[in-house]
């Protein structure tokens, strides 16, 4: 039986490693403040570990860590609007970057990021899902909530949008 136990141990570490990367940079690509991105994807990948350890184990990881994270960095950008005025009356800095932080950023960034900002929200979840987080239409359609040809629907709409903005703007 302590085979068993460590061998879902190695499996969920093994699991834990090949999300964590994904995971982050899915967070980050969605709040744009690293700080706030690795707390969205640490309570993701706790989310799993606990769901595992309550022998609740998720039939795909990926759509369960991503889902946990697609909430969860939901849940900080409402906390950051909600907060900022505050912030801001009081005097408080924000945790955001400053203007000037991201004027010194790279151009090329900062269109692709302008552009990507200009999709629809829904098709803007389909492709950070699947462009950024490396999720597989099928684990995206799960995260989501959606039907397989729901989220290839999303991509394409995304993916042509996306072109023809970066291309307004390049030339």
């Amino acid at each position: 039986m302590g085979g068993q136990g460590s061998f879902v141990i190695v499996d969920l570490e093994r699991t834990i490693a090949e999300l964590a990367p994904r995971v982050l940079r899915y967070a980050n690509a969605r709040l744009g403040d690293p700080a706030m991105a690795e707390d969205v994807a640490q309570e993701s990948l706790a989310a799993l570990v606990q769901a595992c350890r309550n022998g609740g184990a998720p039939d795909s990881a990926e759509a369960f860590v991503f889902a946990i994270a697609r909430r969860r960095a939901g849940r900080a950008v409402w906390r950051r609007r909600l907060w900022a005025p505050i912030e801001f009356a009081s005097g408080a800095r924000s945790g955001a970057p400053s203007p000037e932080a991201r004027a010194i950023a790279r151009d090329e960034a900062a269109r692709v990021r302008s552009a990507v900002a200009q999709l629809a929200p829904r098709d803007r979840e389909a492709l950070l899902l699947v462009a950024v987080g490396g999720l597989s239409m099928a684990n995206a359609a799960a995260a989501l909530g959606l039907s397989l040809s729901a989220v290839k629907m999303r991509l394409s709409r995304a993916r042509a949008r996306l072109t023809a903005l970066l291309e307004v703007r390049h030339g």
